[in-house]
């Protein structure tokens, strides 16, 4: 069994977080696929509260991109998902370039790749990343924003949580193939 604290420190002096960080703090430790998704809808449901007119906006690109992936998944290019989806702009193995689309309220898995070396930006909208070196005793915690990027080695545990609509875009080398090398520890619940 898996089990994640949260630390919420690296949020202190970011977006007027004290009540955020506060609210943070009372969330329980995951440790089992029900406290992964009870954590991630309860930091959607905290960012609501603090708030409310939300912190990020989205373009017509978000749109686009939501839109081609409603109309149906098409293989190694369009990926339909429960938080959203993936649309993949360039696939030459073993170098990807893709976008993540996550709608308000979705999250992805908590995950690492055995393998595969991801660099992450986020280009619009506003969520919340999880994440952890191998070695940590924690889970960090930290607001994603339009301009921020993360690089994520193999090994990294990470999870992203769209607080608001987010759009990522990730280039990554990915060894094994895409997305083959992915290990799962938790993840979002069929709704």
């Amino acid at each position: 069994m898996d089990y994640f604290d949260l630390n919420s420190t690296p949020l202190v002096g970011t977006l007027g977080a004290h009540g955020f960080i506060d609210d943070m703090r009372r969330l329980p430790a995951i440790d089992s696929q029900a406290s992964f998704n009870e954590v991630c809808r309860g930091i959607c449901n905290i960012w609501r509260k603090h708030y409310p007119e939300g912190r990020g906006a989205t373009s017509s690109e978000f749109e686009r991109l939501s839109g081609r992936i409603a109309q149906g998944a098409i293989e190694k290019q369009v990926i339909q998902t429960s938080w959203g989806g993936v649309v993949v702009t360039r696939y030459q193995h073993p170098d990807v370039e893709k976008y993540l689309v996550v709608r308000q309220g979705g999250f992805l898995a908590l995950e690492k790749h055995a393998e595969k070396d991801e660099l992450v930006e986020v280009k619009e909208g506003a969520g919340i990343l999880l994440w952890r070196n191998g070695g940590e005793p924690m889970l960090a915690v930290h607001v994603l924003q339009p301009g921020d990027s993360f690089r994520f080695k193999p090994q990294v545990e990470h999870c992203v949580i769209g607080t608001e609509d987010l759009l990522l875009f990730e280039r990554s080398t990915d060894p094994q193939g895409m997305d083959q090398d992915l290990q799962f520890i938790y993840t979002p619940a069929e709704e």
